[in-house]
């Protein structure tokens, strides 16, 4: 089996269990999920530290209160690390106020169907935040987002990497 064929049937599987288990699903397609269904190595999932910078990785990163008057402007965006010779991609938020979200969306069929990574929620301002970390994977349909929102800010989110 190729590891396309694993990650679709593993994404597949994840997908079933969360609807199965009463994750609520929001829109059509979208699988919402808690941060307990990503940590710990679940679904695939691998936890990481809050202080992993990583590499930027796909699209640009979306602002969070550009206008901020105390300059807490978090930036959400993808990054990619190295681990065990495996490439990772997980979600970020710099900069955040406490309250603030993040998590990472993934798909394994180009952005129809998706499972939510999270949110994680920070607990104090201005120390980076994380999501847990996926391995990545060459297909075109095996695709990873960052989203954050918090204080009253619109959900932002980067474009599909």
């Amino acid at each position: 089996m190729t590891r396309r064929a694993i990650a679709k049937a593993a994404c597949t599987a994840a997908a079933g269990v969360l609807l199965a288990g009463g994750v609520t699903v929001a829109m059509p397609g979208t699988a919402l999920a808690s941060a307990s269904d990503c940590e710990r190595g679940t679904n695939g999932f691998r936890d990481i530290s809050d202080s992993l910078v990583g590499v930027a990785a796909g699209p640009g990163d979306k602002l969070l209160r550009p206008s901020d008057p105390q300059g807490l402007v978090g930036r959400i965006g993808l990054r990619a690390v190295t681990i065990d010779d495996k490439v990772y991609g997980f979600a970020a938020l710099t900069v955040p106020r406490a309250g603030d979200d993040v998590w990472m969306d993934w798909t394994l069929d180009g952005s129809t169907v998706h499972v939510q990574c999270g949110p994680f929620k920070a607990g104090r301002d201005g120390f980076q935040l994380t999501s847990a970390a996926k391995v990545t994977d060459n297909s075109p349909n095996y695709r990873f987002r960052a989203c954050g929102g918090g204080g009253g800010q619109a959900v932002q989110c980067t474009d599909w990497w």
